[in-house]
This record gives structure tokens, C-alpha cells and sequence, in this order.
């Protein structure tokens, strides 16, 4: 079965950025190697220059070859969506693609506005976004501490509870035993996380992998320059498109601001406050609010 027009233009994209990709880790580990040989030969006032720059182009090469898996396994995905039967779902996107690259149950992406607000969410599948759905409501999590510490977090097992005693059991309870988060930037700010859920634990969480995949996601929301450092065209999907738009959330607190006279800060927490006490999504709380089925004040 043909691919609809639409599809078939993303899945000739995925193809595409696949290539450039593998391109550029080519090009990147070709530049390692050269100064990995130079580095033999030098002379001691350039071994730390070499070395320094043999470690930036591999690091760059893994960069690229974790973003061509993603968007080769979005094709992948997507080949199989239009071969699957006629009651299918939707089609894979880039998280999805991410999270059966990175061998994980799920991922999601959040994006933060500057009062640790949730403004974008991407997540790969329900039990994903119920997670990050509950980071909201409770006001903590992975990727609330990743963004507030700059750094990635990981816990496993009884840790996930420790650390976050009103997240850890709830999330538990979807049958999650493991996250790991890596920070995602933007015009080199900290301003998200990327969360893998159940991610492979055999030598400890690969960290560098995870790190690659974000930046492969955070690229499709970055206007793209012409040319990258390697020469090649960049153009990246939209994740966009995929995500959540927390608008609904906001426009929700701003009434419920006004009703109760309160700070916006004070008007999410009852808004999560609710959400939890009703045991439903924070976003279906914000529709009812914003369609004036419910009040708070």
C-alpha cells in the first residue's frame, strides 16, 4: 500500500537526513583519525591541541550516527505503518523513532519556560506521557531536577521513590523501573530535559547516547541554518507538529488566577491540585476550565 502524499514526503525526508547524517559522522571521524595520527608525530606543545581535537570529532561522529539510527528507524517505522492494516494508528514520529533507537520503553521530551512552566511536551507513547503528565501535576521529577541542576539524572528502583516520593510511586505504578534524563538546550541555555524511561541498565545508562538523541530532537525545533560545520544542507522535521502545546494549561491558570485573586504560580498548583485529588490529566482539568465546565474559585 502506497504511503499517503504526506507520509511519503516524511519518509523521503527521514531517508535524507539519514544520509546527510551519516555523512557528517563519516567526515567527523575522517578529522579524529587525522589528528589521533598526528598526535603520534607531534611535538609536546601540540599533543594537547591534537588530543583536544581528536575528542571533539569523535564525540561529534557518535552525535551523528545516533541521529542517523533515529531518523533511519522513523523511515523503518513508517515503511511499516503503510504495510500494517487499515485500522492502524498513526504513523511513527521522532520520538517514537528515538525510543526504539536508544532500546528504551519510552521517552519524552519537555521543554520549560522561564517559570518552570511546561510550555512543549513530546512523548513516544501513552505510558510515557502519563508520566510526564504526573511530573506536572506533582511538580516533581527527572526532568524538573535535570533542568534545575544542569545535569542528567538516572534512578532506578527504589531510588525513583527516594528521590521523589510523590512521583517515584506513581510512576511505579506504570510499570516503570528506570529513567534516566539528559539536558536539552537551546541558544546554549538549559531549558528541558529528555526523559528515557526503562532504558538498557547492563553497564549503567549510556549517557553520551541519550545526550545525542536530544540534540537530534531540539534540532527539528531550531530554525536551521543554510550549512552545518560539515558543509551539508540541515533540514529537520518539525517535531512541532508532534508535541503538546501547553497553551491550554497556561490560558487555564490565567482564569483561574483572576477567579481566585491569586499569583499564577498559586493558580497552577491548584489546578494540579485538583487534577491529582480527581485522578485525571492536568491538560483535561485546563480544557474544562478554559471551556467553563469547572471552577476553582
Amino acid at each position: 500500500m502506497p504511503l499517503p502524499p504526506e507520509s511519503g514526503r516524511e519518509l523521503d525526508q527521514a531517508l535524507e537526513h539519514a544520509a546527510v547524517e551519516h555523512r557528517r559522522a563519516a567526515r567527523a571521524a575522517e578529522i579524529a583519525s587525522r589528528h589521533e595520527t598526528q598526535l603520534l608525530t607531534a611535538a609536546e606543545s601540540m599533543k594537547a591541541f591534537h588530543t583536544r581535537m581528536a575528542a571533539t570529532h569523535r564525540k561529534a561522529e557518535q552525535q551523528h550516527r545516533t541521529a542517523a539510527r533515529i531518523h533511519t528507524a522513523h523511515a523503518d517505522r513508517l515503511r511499516r505503518w503503510a504495510q500494517g492494516p487499515q485500522d492502524r494508528q498513526a504513523p511513527s514520529d521522532l520520538m517514537a523513532a528515538a525510543c526504539e533507537t536508544l532500546g528504551a520503553s519510552g521517552t519524552a521530551l519537555t521543554l520549560f519556560g522561564t517559570d518552570q512552566t511546561e510550555v512543549l511536551t513530546a512523548a513516544s507513547n501513552r505510558a510515557s506521557r502519563t508520566a510526564q503528565h504526573l511530573e506536572f501535576t506533582f511538580g516533581q521529577g527527572p526532568a524538573r531536577e535535570t533542568v534545575r541542576l544542569h545535569r542528567p539524572v538516572t534512578a532506578a528502583g527504589s531510588e525513583i521513590a527516594a528521590t521523589w516520593p510523590i512521583y517515584g510511586p506513581a510512576v511505579e505504578q506504570l510499570g516503570i523501573r528506570a529513567v534516566a534524563t539528559v539536558p536539552v538546550a537551546m541558544a546554549g541555555s538549559t531549558l528541558g530535559a529528555l526523559t528515557v524511561f526503562d532504558p538498557p541498565m547492563t553497564h549503567g545508562p549510556d549517557l553520551e547516547t541519550f545526550q545525542a538523541a536530544a540534540d537530534t530532537l531540539i534540532a527539528s525545533l531550531e530554525p536551521a541554518p543554510l550549512t552545518d560545520a560539515y558543509g551539508d544542507i540541515k533540514r529537520w522535521p518539525a517535531l512541532v507538529s508532534q508535541a503538546d502545546l501547553w497553551t491550554v494549561v497556561n490560558q487555564a491558570a490565567g482564569m483561574v488566577s483572576v477567579q481566585c485573586h491569586c499569583a499564577t504560580a498559586d493558580a497552577l498548583a491548584l489546578i494540579r491540585a485538583h487534577a491529582f485529588a480527581e485522578d485525571r490529566p492536568v491538560d483535561d482539568v485546563a480544557i474544562d476550565i478554559v471551556n467553563r465546565t469547572l471552577r476553582l474559585g
